[in-house]
């Protein structure tokens, strides 16, 4: 009979203990995206960061890219993951589409396990998109559409995601 008191007892405080600590959320990995204030810099991040959530779980928080800042210099102080770059050809380029910004990879998301699958969803968008594809996002925003709002539906309509 005192065993089975003194365990009541014991269950009773674990179970007091468990309920009133605060619970912790886990959502899993996040990338670093860096982008310029650009229409077209944001339509890409809304349509990049979407289609890689929705296909891998893998969140995103946006850098911002100061006008007149070196945006590879975010790669080398480790405050980025990934960043689109207006340039012709870079190394390391996930995504290039023609007359638009390149996606650029550093580090982290090549040699990471969390971010195995990231990669290959850009790699299959880069597939996928076509400039007109951003043009359309871009003349969204331009006329007061949010820009994660165009790219959901734009990507949904298509069923890619």
């Amino acid at each position: 009979m005192a065993i089975r008191t003194l365990n009541g007892i014991v269950l009773t405080l674990l179970l007091t203990l468990l309920v009133s600590v605060p619970a912790q959320a886990c959502f899993g990995p996040k990338l670093f995206v860096g982008a310029g204030q650009s229409v077209q810099d944001e339509a890409l991040f809304a349509l990049v960061t979407l289609y890689v959530q929705e296909k891998t779980g893998v969140g995103s928080i946006r850098i911002e890219v100061e006008s007149g800042q070196d945006p590879l210099a975010l790669f080398a102080a480790e405050k980025a993951d990934l960043i689109f770059v207006a340039s012709d050809s870079l190394e390391n380029t996930v995504l290039q589409i023609a007359g638009m910004p390149l996606l650029v990879t550093g580090p982290r998301p090549l040699e990471e396990l969390q971010f195995t699958t990231v990669l290959p969803a850009i790699r299959k968008l880069n597939r996928l998109l076509k400039k007109e594809d951003v043009e359309l996002i871009v003349s969204q925003i331009e006329a007061g559409e949010s820009a994660m709002a165009s790219a959901r539906k734009f990507l949904m309509e298509l069923r890619w995601i």
